[in-house]
Order: structure tokens, then sequence, then C-alpha cells
């Protein structure tokens, strides 16, 4: 085939791949909006100032860090944040040289005030195999959530008035907080959950952060 043929036509695609990417991007925005305004929300396309305002896992890795689709309002009479973060990974050089893109929606609430960084996520294999070379989480006396879960803790006095027996009761019955981690952070209290933000996702990440936060003794705040 003509070279000038095969590179009409791979405008032509990529034109369209583009169109289509605008489309679909347009769509979303008008979405986000008016669930926003339903709400009495704020929606904006993009806040960067987010890309640096939370430490750990998803952020602080990679690369071309972006935070998109940020919404923010009140919800369960607490102050939330919703948004799409995303990051890029470059591995390889020359003609193996391969950008991965990672999405994540995240959802955050406001605490009543600044605490010490507690982290919970799901315990595996990967972090059963720290314990070899020293590193430990901390453990409590049930041993099924020992075993169910990782905690990463600056605080152990915080990390045990947090997950006192009914919230390891309640955390051990909910799928939610058996596959989707949470993290007090400074006077935020967030989740996250890998892929592309939909408002379905945020509704549900509301309501489990929203139920964390139900479950944690007022004094802690004090």
């Amino acid at each position: 085939m003509n070279f000038w043929v095969v590179a009409v036509i791979a405008v032509v695609v990529i034109g369209a791949l583009l169109y289509f990417q605008y489309l679909a991007h347009k769509k979303k925005v008008a979405e986000f909006t008016a669930y926003a305004n339903q709400r009495g929300w704020q929606y904006v396309e993009k806040d960067n100032s987010l890309v640096d305002r939370f430490d750990g896992q998803p952020f602080g890795i990679g690369h071309g860090r972006r935070a998109q689709h940020v919404l923010r309002g009140r919800h369960r009479d607490r102050d939330a944040l919703a948004f799409e973060y995303k990051y890029e990974e470059t591995t390889g050089s020359g003609d193996d040289r391969k950008t991965e893109t990672y999405h994540f929606t995240v959802v955050a609430l406001a605490t009543p005030a600044p605490r010490p960084k507690l982290e919970i996520t799901r315990e595996g294999l990967g972090r059963k195999l720290l314990g070899f070379v020293g590193i430990r989480d901390l453990q409590l006396e049930s041993e099924e959530f020992n075993k169910a879960f990782y905690i990463k803790a600056e605080d152990d006095k915080f990390a045990y008035d947090i997950l006192h027996p009914r919230m390891m009761e309640w955390m051990l019955a909910d799928q939610r907080a058996r596959t989707i981690p949470f993290r007090f952070e400074r006077a935020d209290l967030l989740v996250w959950q890998s892929g592309q933000v939909k408002l379905s996702t945020v509704d549900s990440l509301l309501e489990y952060v929203c139920d964390i936060m139900d479950r944690t003794p007022s004094f802690v705040w004090k």
C-alpha cells in the first residue's frame, strides 16, 4: 500500500480516537456538573493542588500525576472530597519503552482534628514477607483480624482506640473493609479504589468512609 495512503489512514484513525475521547470527556464533565448541582456541591475539572496533599499509596510515585473530576461538598453532615487521581509509570528503553497510566478514585472526609497517620490495608503474602526482614505491622488481640488486615500506625494508642472490638467485628464482616483500604492522615480520613472515577463509585465510597467515621469513637478527637 502506498506510504501516503497509510499515513492518511493513520491520521484519520488518530483524529477519530481523539474526537471520541473529547466527546467522552465532555459527557463526563456534564454528568459530574449535574451531580454537583443536584447536591449543592462544587465541581472542577482539574485541581492539581491535590496531587501533593496526601502521603502514602496511591500517591507519590510515578510521573505525570494529575487530580481531575474533583467534587467537594457535604455528605451525612461531613465535609467530603472526591476525585480521580492518575499517574504514569515508564519502564524499559528504546523499542521496549512502555508507559502505563494508573487511575484511582479517591474519597476523603475532613476529621474534627488532626491525628497521627493510621493505614489499614488487606493483609497479603507481600505484607507477610516483610516480617521476615524485620518489618512488622501492629498486632491486635484478634488473631482473625491480624490475619485479614495489615496495620501501619504512627501511634499505637490511636490505632487501638480506632480499632476497638466493635470496629474490628464490623470490618471482618463488611466486604468493603476486606477490599478497600483506608487511612487517617492529618485532618482527613481517606479511602481509594483502583479505576477511573464513576459517580456510582463515588457514592459507594462516600457511604463507606462515613460508615468508618460513624464507628470512630468521638473521644479520639479530644
